[in-house]
């Protein structure tokens, strides 16, 4: 949990009268805010009833102030990569503002804003405090395209541009649409362990399918369709043979049921300088 204490201490304790005594002024300004709008009708008539209803409103809100109810802390639960800055920007509330003048629901709308939320909640703790309860998107990979990088979530949503050397031990993914495609790419690999311990890079071609850079510098080109067996295959064809510890510039997966291997150094006789297993 962050506490983002706007005063710089914690609140002070009050005695239970003077709080009843701080409802009862409340009351007697809602009271008052009644008698005037209850004259609405004579005021829509001669165009005074916004006049009204807003001086009211504005004389309510100062005197709930006056009475102690005013933001004093901000309390956030969640956050993680959010900055503190980033959150007060969105929320729009500064430190003596009459807590009941806080739009619950505009304050939620613009935190949702923030790329890095999934999900949050704003409320009111009377008398001093506004509670921020979000889940926060998880980074999955980073993103490259046209020369930026960004960080992204399982979703493909962008989340930061900033600060990425906080997230180098994330995969990279590469090209215009990897980001919508990026999770299932994750998923597939995630069950080959041996594979995707050795990738580096996927960068996504002409929209269709994967080629996989590893770490070595070889390249692996997946199918169009079935990448699951293709990957499957070559994790076989790994622990049987171990591919990417020889010299290979690059495996071809996107014949079914067949690996074609280019070899860094291939031989003069060998057909287009390319096996077939």
């Amino acid at each position: 949990m962050k506490l983002f204490n706007l005063r710089g201490g914690s609140p002070s304790r009050r005695s239970l009268r003077m709080w009843m005594l701080r409802f009862r002024k409340i009351g007697m300004i809602a009271l008052a805010a009644g008698l005037v709008f209850g004259g609405g009708i004579y005021g829509w008539k001669h165009g005074s009833f916004a006049r009204a209803a807003t001086l009211a409103r504005g004389e309510m809100l100062s005197s709930s102030t006056q009475a102690g109810f005013k933001v004093d802390d901000v309390i956030v639960t969640g956050r993680i990569h959010i900055t503190k800055d980033e959150i007060l920007q969105h929320l729009g509330v500064r430190q003596g503002d009459a807590i009941f003048g806080v739009s619950i629901d505009a304050a939620r709308a613009s935190l949702s804003e923030i790329p890095w939320i999934k999900a949050v909640s704003v409320t009111r703790q009377l008398p001093d405090k506004i509670i921020i309860d979000l889940t926060e998107r998880k980074p999955a990979a980073l993103w490259q395209y046209q020369k930026k990088m960004s960080v992204i979530d399982a979703e493909g949503r962008a989340l930061t541009s900033d600060h990425l050397d906080e997230y180098q031990s994330l995969p990279l993914v590469v090209g215009e649409d990897a980001p919508e495609h990026a999770a299932d790419l994750l998923n597939l690999l995630q069950a080959e362990p041996t594979v995707a311990e050795q990738v580096a890079s996927a960068v996504r071609v002409g929209g269709r399918r994967w080629d996989l850079r590893l770490k070595n510098g070889m390249s692996v080109k997946l199918p169009e369709k079935d990448a699951e067996l293709a990957l499957s295959r070559l994790a076989k064809e790994e622990a049987d043979a171990k591919l990417f510890h020889r010299e290979i510039t690059a495996i071809d997966l996107r014949i079914p049921d067949e690996l074609v291997i280019e070899p860094s150094n291939p031989a003069p006789a060998e057909d287009k300088n390319k096996k077939t297993i």
